[in-house]
């Protein structure tokens, strides 16, 4: 009965402080996802189980409501990632389910308490609760209504979190199964031994590309048995489509600019004219927010919690104090100006660290407890009594809080009581939270600052005069042939994509930094291309930023076909490179006896060295000619080795070999089992262990 008591009075406490910090986690709704949702109709399926579109909508909706409002993504890529989660759920349940791997609702809790996510454990620090009170009063409301907006809204955070967490212990665990699969057997040993030694090797080469292409002629007949050769490299298993597009960008003209220019020298003139921002507030072609900011900031934190980073502008507007006024000017296709001004400043500790004693009880109660404090008793001392009345918090000094994105009442109670004396930082008559300052970085001068948004569009007769070239183009350019070959000399830049029905945008590009993104809002051209047959051109289809006209070449299913532009050029790639290492193998081989000798025949004019393992990358080297070297073994030590690669012809001596240690059978084995890149992998082994069948394409 104590401890039912202890935990409905908590919840009381809770509810003093969860309005406060619920806005910093809870985002309010702000871009609705893009398109019409069928009804009753499928967005996926996996295996036999289906994702239904209602379902998928309502996630779509949720994840919306989390979106920053000024996020410039595109709605379609945020769809296809809901979903392709939604996918990978499915994928991860089924497969522990047929493998009979469960977690446990206690898991999840017992892993929520001790290594919670981030966004828990921001809400716990703001409400002056720790992760185990949260889930009690989560339980357990006892005093506080369960139907409140705001517990709900904590309630909704938490439950999501957890469904993250146990989709986490149940990917762990499959791994943790996949990776006791691998087991090795003793050739699997003898070779993880092997591909430990290190090969000390120097080696000339001549790249490809110095080879004049005038001298490899390659046949129809050569590239039709390259494609045969590696024909499943070309398997596809969704049905695929070959477009080609002309975009066009919508910037302002020369016009406009001017135009914007006038704009934007009156808003600043009103800004550095008039008291606070009273100058522009009325003027409806500007977007108004605010920034808070120090000097000595790394960061520069908008209102909204988000980081802008710093730049020179803002620095030189903090140095001009209050009432300074300063522009930044777009860059590129940028549209966006923005003016700044220093509305007003005030003195504040910078990043604070609060010990908290939360206190259940009545107004006596808090008294005796603030009195203990006031005498000399630590919090740690009362963390060892053991009273269900009273639970201590102590300070992380990992995670300090900005002071200027506290409340100012709680922010002038902190710096009244900066010298690390005991007061009482929130209080009900159902208990009290008493804190004090344990950690802070010094007292600075913040900054308020007013950001005025002036956007420039491009004016309708610019917009009307680009629509209206374009439109030409089509009419007079009707049928495919017309239409692909005559863009580049009608002033337009037409390009080409194979698309499948998870392209999310027309002109993205996997780079080493991840996917570049393409064009905006492109989804329903290629939504058009896989309504329409080959020969189709499309009507305009237009975005804010640009105009868009797609005609279909080719549709392919199964493979795809040995005519394909794409496919034959990298085919010819493929067949020209291995004809050019016969050419120079012919040229070469057998005509010198050192490596000096073959450099000095080549023209190479500086011969390099390299160390060589076949279980670590090669950098230096390309793997088909890493592993020539490390498969010859001791024998090949001495000996010169002429290799035709993919990219470069090689002259390779090994110098050297540097035996593998001695490891014992079983540290062998765990090195096998390692070198299978199962975490990276786990996604695409899910995917081919069932059917997965994703309609979103439908309904763009």
């Amino acid at each position: 009965m104590a401890a039912l008591e202890k935990i409905r009075k908590r919840a009381a406490i809770l509810t003093i402080v969860i309005g406060a910090g619920l806005l910093a986690f809870i985002l309010e709704e702000a871009v609705r996802a893009s398109g019409a949702f069928t009804s009753d109709t499928l967005a996926a399926k996996v295996g036999n189980e289906k994702i239904e579109m209602q379902e998928f909508q309502n996630k779509s909706q949720e994840m919306q409501k989390q979106q920053d409002p000024d996020s410039k993504t595109d709605p379609a890529v945020t769809q296809q990632q809901i979903l392709q989660g939604m996918i990978q759920e499915k994928l991860v349940s089924q497969e522990c389910e047929e493998s009979n791997i469960v977690v446990t609702g206690s898991e999840v809790a017992d892993l929520m308490i001790k290594n919670p996510p981030q966004s828990i454990v921001q809400l716990c620090q703001q409400n002056g609760v720790d992760p185990q009170t949260l889930l009690n009063t989560l339980k357990n409301p006892g005093n506080i209504n369960p139907n409140d907006p705001g517990f709900q809204q904590v309630r909704a955070l938490y439950e999501s979190e957890a469904q993250n967490m146990e989709l986490q212990l149940k990917q762990a665990k499959l791994a943790t199964l996949l990776m006791g699969c691998m087991q090795a057997n003793d050739i699997d040993i003898n070779l993880t031994k092997e591909e430990s030694e290190v090969y000390d090797i120097t080696y000339a080469k001549v790249d490809y590309t110095t080879v004049d292409d005038k001298l490899i002629k390659v046949t129809d007949a050569e590239l039709k048995e390259a494609y045969n050769k590696y024909k499943e490299i070309f398997k596809i298993n969704d049905e695929t489509r070959r477009v080609h597009y002309i975009k066009v960008d919508i910037d302002p003209s020369s016009n406009d600019k001017a135009a914007a220019t006038k704009k934007v020298d009156a808003i600043l003139a009103s800004l550095q004219n008039s008291n606070g921002i009273e100058g522009i507030r009325s003027n409806s072609d500007i977007v108004l927010d605010s920034l808070t900011t120090t000097m000595n900031d790394k960061n520069l934190f908008a209102s909204n919690g988000k980081s802008v980073p710093k730049d020179d502008i803002l620095k030189q507007l903090i140095e001009g104090g209050l009432n300074t006024c300063s522009k930044k000017e777009p860059t590129g296709r940028d549209r966006d100006t923005y003016i700044y001004k220093v509305t007003s400043t005030f003195e504040s500790i910078d990043s604070i660290g609060l010990d908290m004693v939360q206190v259940i009880g009545d107004k006596n109660r808090q008294d005796s407890v603030m009195a203990l404090l006031e005498k000399g008793k630590s919090i740690d001392s009362l963390a060892t009594e053991n009273n269900p009345n009273i639970h201590v918090q102590k300070s992380n000094k990992q995670q300090l809080a900005r002071a200027f994105q506290l409340p100012d009442s709680l922010r002038t109670k902190i710096n009244n009581n900066a010298d690390g004396k005991f007061f009482v930082f929130q209080s009900s008559k159902e208990g009290a939270v008493i804190a004090k300052v344990a950690q802070s970085k010094a007292k600075t001068t913040f900054y308020n600052i007013a950001r005025a948004k002036f956007t420039d569009y491009p004016s309708e007769a610019t917009l009307d005069g680009l629509r209206a070239k374009l439109q030409k183009y089509i009419n007079t350019n009707k049928n495919i042939a017309a239409f692909e070959k005559n863009a580049k000399n009608a002033g337009f830049e037409i390009s080409e994509q194979i698309i499948d029905p998870s392209t999310t945008q027309l002109g993205a590009q996997q780079s080493q930094f991840g996917m570049m993104p393409g064009i905006k809002e492109s989804r329903r051209a290629v939504k058009w291309a896989y309504e329409n047959k080959p020969g189709a051109i499309s009507q305009i289809f237009d975005s804010d930023t640009e105009l868009l006209v797609v005609a279909v070449d080719a549709i392919y299913k199964d493979y795809m076909p040995f005519d394909d532009p794409t496919i034959k050029k990298r085919l010819t790639e493929l067949v020209k490179s291995e004809k050019k290492g016969e050419y120079l193998m012919k040229q070469y081989k057998g005509k010198a006896n050192s490596l000096d000798a073959y450099a000095k025949l080549m023209k190479v004019e500086k011969i390099d060295s390299a160390q060589v393992s076949m279980g670590a990358p090669q950098p230096m080297l390309e793997g088909k000619v890493a592993g020539l070297i490390a498969g010859l073994g001791a024998k090949g030590k001495g000996q010169l080795q002429v290799i035709a690669g993919r990219n470069a012809f090689y002259v390779v001596q090994v110098n050297n070999i540097t035996p593998a240690r001695e490891l014992p059978k079983q540290q062998l084995a765990a090195q096998y089992r390692q070198r299978f890149p199962v975490q990276q992998m786990f996604q695409a082994i899910l995917q081919g262990s069932r059917k997965v069948k994703n309609n979103l394409i439908k309904f763009s």
